[in-house]
């Protein structure tokens, strides 16, 4: 059994959607289960419906709402063959959606289950038009909604699976389908909390489906199929010589995702870490290229494997003496500071109070939610540039060489990831490029001398 992700690019329009089809025809022997996102810029487009609705602002909804309709119905119709049953389904899920929306117009506020139940909205559209597609290919398939199968908590917004629950549901819901040579199709992103009720895994949890899947399924890998070759040792756009590479060991996998890469959402490696399950990262525009292989095996080479970086980025610092060490402050002071979002790179604790290293839109919004607690400054326009490597663990008498590089460049800060699988500095925004530039010449050398 293999898991199949596709990304919103992967199948954005019904021609990729056709070539999607392709991909999961030509693995049928493989027991494929199939993962699915919005079409690209869908999520984004439900995101805006939902401040225009509770701004009460009308006649935006209904424009928005006919937008999403004209792209969902447009794309039904050139996959074709399918019939008014696929266009009454995707008008069934419009129609939920507009109730949910004017409903939320209405009243002027919602809770955050109302925007969980809003946002996966994308993946059930795209789910039917990618299951009419593979139908059309020839692969036998049923739809399997993911609230049936993906157990999470009750965090809305960013919800946490439950393994075990997980688990139980695929073996019913998923199991029983590959066994009988079908390929089941569910939507990424979303899932129930145990009352039943929708939730979210967060912004790009599409991976976290995927690879949560792979484990509860024992499957003997998981796929996510995107519009790029795999991983890069640098981003392409920043760096001309980037290369691909051909394998990397899930914690390189994560930090490089933590770091930046955005081939990855950061939470995906985790359930195939705890499982073993190898990940591969394929271009579904270019389905005979290798890609790049995670698992446990180490990539050999030299100590760093790959550079990341992030753009944007700020350091709240909190003014708050002997606070830090209080029972539940540190807890409290990061669910003011991030909410429902991403958790930030790094937190540093000292005497005279906490520093926070987050995007710098998360810090203009911590901002208002701690002035309680203490005096906040933020510094922003800063910029994160990781080395990554699994040999950084075992050769720290080599940072030197990596520092030396940034150290002309107002370093402020030194970083690590969880796994001592990195060595990232904070610096100007201004001069990311200048060191992903120093730091990716010096990773190519540093594989081509190896360990």
């Amino acid at each position: 059994m293999i898991v199949m992700k596709f990304g919103g690019t992967s199948v954005r329009g019904a021609e990729r959607m056709r070539r999607v089809a392709e991909i999961v025809h030509n693995r049928l022997g493989e027991g494929p289960v199939v993962v699915t996102s919005a079409m690209a810029g869908v999520t984004d487009a439900l995101s805006g419906l939902f401040e225009i609705a509770l701004r009460g602002d009308r006649e935006g909804l209904d424009d928005g709402l006919g937008r999403l309709r004209e792209l969902h119905l447009g794309v039904a119709a050139e996959l074709g063959g399918a019939g008014q049953s696929l266009d009454a389904r995707l008008e069934s899920h419009l129609r939920e959606l507009r109730v949910l929306l004017r409903g939320l117009r209405l009243v002027g506020t919602a809770r955050a289950r109302s925007r969980d139940a809003v946002l996966g909205h994308g993946e059930l559209m795209a789910q039917e038009l990618l299951a009419a597609a593979l139908t059309a290919a020839g692969c036998p398939t049923r739809l399997v909604p993911s609230t049936r199968v993906v157990v999470t908590d009750a965090c809305f917004g960013a919800a946490a699976p439950d393994l075990e629950g997980t688990r139980r549901q695929a073996r019913t819901e998923v199991s029983p389908l590959v066994e009988q040579g079908v390929v089941p199709v569910l939507g990424g992103y979303v899932g129930a909390s145990p009352e039943g009720l929708p939730t979210t895994l967060g912004r790009g949890g599409s991976d976290l489906s995927a690879s949560l899947l792979g484990l509860a399924l024992g499957a003997d890998a998981v796929e996510i199929w995107t519009d790029v070759d795999g991983l890069m040792t640098a981003d392409p756009r920043r760096v001309q010589g980037a290369r691909i590479l051909p394998r990397a060991t899930f914690r390189e996998a994560a930090e490089l995702a933590g770091f930046g890469a955005k081939v990855l959402h950061p939470a995906s490696i985790d359930p195939a870490l705890q499982g073993g399950v190898p990940v591969w990262i394929r271009n579904s525009l270019a389905p005979s290229r290798p890609g790049t292989l995670i698992g446990r095996q180490a990539s050999g080479g030299g100590e760093v494997r790959a550079i990341a970086s992030r753009a944007s980025m700020a350091e709240l610092r909190l003014h708050c003496p002997g606070r830090a060490m209080e029972g539940d402050f540190l807890g409290r002071l990061l669910l003011a500071a991030t909410g429902p979002g991403p958790a930030p790179i790094q937190v540093a604790v000292g005497p005279a109070g906490v520093a926070i290293i987050l995007p710098a839109e998360q810090a203009s919004l911590a901002e208002r939610q701690l002035v309680d607690l203490g005096e906040v400054q933020i510094t922003a326009s800063l910029g994160l540039v990781a080395a990554v490597g699994e040999g950084l663990a075992h050769r720290p008498d080599r940072w030197a060489l990596w520092l030396e590089q940034a150290a002309d460049l107002g370093l402020r800060r030194i970083v690590q990831g969880p796994f001592g699988s990195s060595l990232g500095v904070l610096l100007s925004e201004s001069n990311v490029q200048t060191l992903v530039e120093r730091w990716h010449a010096l990773c190519l050398s540093s594989v081509e001398e190896g360990p």
